[in-house]
């Protein structure tokens, strides 16, 4: 089981408590269908993600066509001109730091006071240049350790000087994941599509906690939950990242406050953006080569008829030679291309039927008439689970079962469309 398999298990039954109950327009019949249908698609969405080279390419390959979008996405971001700095809450954490460290002061002989005071001055120089600030290998082994002795810290300190140790956490924890984001990005090293996940899912917590960190004009507006966001966003991009039940009822619970979607469709949607970036990358090569490849047969039938009627200069005639050699395996590399192209358009539009399934409450999908989405999206389903579990190629399907999943993505081709283009919008300072 990947790491994506595993999120979804934790994930799913650490808040299957907390489902909202469908409402009265809605009889339990048809919740039961629901119900079914959103596991359904959970199932898929798992299988996808972590058996994603199967269906849309090896992750190399996806991660360079959609690299360009997602650093245009980010390098803004993290690097945001100074003029938002410092943040109008950090003259204050600096005196709230200061409060703490003359706590400190009082147990000069302590190892672990030493540390904090370490730590805490680092914070406060740190915090002044944050979004600026990425770190060396080395450092990124002292924020380790950093982050360590502040979490022992914080459980000895008063309460009343506990948010700024806290404080001084989130300020190590952002310049943590600032640097490996940045880190990834330079060195072109996502391992594979969990890793791809994880790096998302990160990328998008720093930017919630940015937003926080930009507009707050007082340390109390920045609550635990911030502190708690980069703390996760630290911890996916460890090598064996692990989410406890309780975290992922806590996690789910932010995400949809925030960002008014479940933890799951939070995290899968970058894939299905990724996907689609691709989809529409592999049309473009194949329309590209199209016109190559109808251009070269006009040339070559004009060269036969020009050799018909008189005899072509030797140059000419060797050009023919090698368009009658070439032509051939160039139509048949165009129709794989073009069929490779079918078989993920299929796969990548259904990821997005199987998503809003997700996204959506019963009553909204019911609202909006996707009442098929229950019935259809579970049979869809079950087959590309079927697909990913015993390694079946498109070309292995029945003809039924490809004619359902091409029917069933031809609904969600705008739609998806439409989240794939998300991928390639720049958001300075958003």
């Amino acid at each position: 089981m990947g790491w994506f398999s595993s999120f979804c298990s934790s994930v799913s039954s650490a808040v299957s408590s907390a489902v909202s109950s469908v409402g009265s327009a809605i009889s339990s019949v048809a919740s039961s269908v629901w119900e079914k249908a959103k596991d359904v698609a959970k199932n898929a969405v798992t299988w996808m993600a972590d058996k994603a080279e199967s269906f849309v390419g090896e992750v190399k390959e996806v991660w360079k066509k959609v690299r360009p979008f997602i650093e245009k996405h980010v390098r803004p971001y993290l690097k945001m001109a100074a003029t938002v700095a410092p943040w109008p809450w950090l003259k204050i954490a600096i005196l709230s730091f200061e409060k703490a460290l003359d706590f400190i002061e009082k147990f000069e002989d302590s190892s672990l006071a030493k540390k904090l005071d370490n730590a805490v001055k680092w914070a406060i120089k740190t915090a002044r240049k944050l979004k600026e600030t990425y770190l060396s290998a080395d450092e990124m082994e002292e924020a380790e350790q950093r982050k360590r002795d502040l979490k022992k810290a914080a459980a000895v300190v008063p309460e009343a000087d506990r948010h700024s140790i806290d404080l001084a956490a989130l300020i190590n924890d952002y310049a943590m994941v600032q640097t490996a984001i940045a880190d990834i990005m330079e060195s072109n090293t996502v391992k594979d599509f969990e890793h791809y996940l994880r790096l998302q899912a990160s990328q998008k917590l720093l930017k919630g906690t940015e937003k926080i960190l930009a507009t707050a004009t007082s340390i109390e507006e920045i609550t635990a939950d911030d502190i708690f966001l980069l703390q996760v966003g630290s911890s996916l991009l460890a090598p064996n990242p692990e989410l406890s039940n309780a975290d992922a009822i806590k996690l789910d619970h932010i995400i949809y406050q925030r960002f008014g979607k479940k933890l799951i469709p939070f995290v899968f949607e970058e894939m299905v953006m990724a996907w689609g970036q691709n989809l529409q990358q592999m049309e473009s090569e194949w329309k590209a080569y199209n016109a190559k490849l109808s251009k070269d047969e006009v040339l070559k039938r004009r060269l036969e008829v020009t050799k018909r009627l008189s005899e072509l200069p030797p140059e000419e005639d060797a050009i023919l030679q090698e368009y009658i050699t070439l032509l051939p395996k160039n139509k048949a590399k165009l129709e794989s291309l073009g069929q490779k192209c079918r078989e993920q358009r299929n796969y990548v539009h259904a990821a997005e039927g199987f998503l809003q399934t997700l996204e959506k409450t019963a009553q909204e999908l019911e609202a909006d008439g996707q009442e098929y989405l229950a019935d259809e999206g579970s049979r869809v389903g079950m087959i590309i689970i079927d697909c990913a579990q015993n390694g079946k190629r498109w070309t292995d399907l029945t003809p039924e079962d490809r004619s359902l999943i091409t029917d069933y993505a031809n609904i969600f081709e705008k739609a998806s469309k439409a989240r794939a283009a998300q991928l390639v919008e720049v958001e300075v300072g958003a």
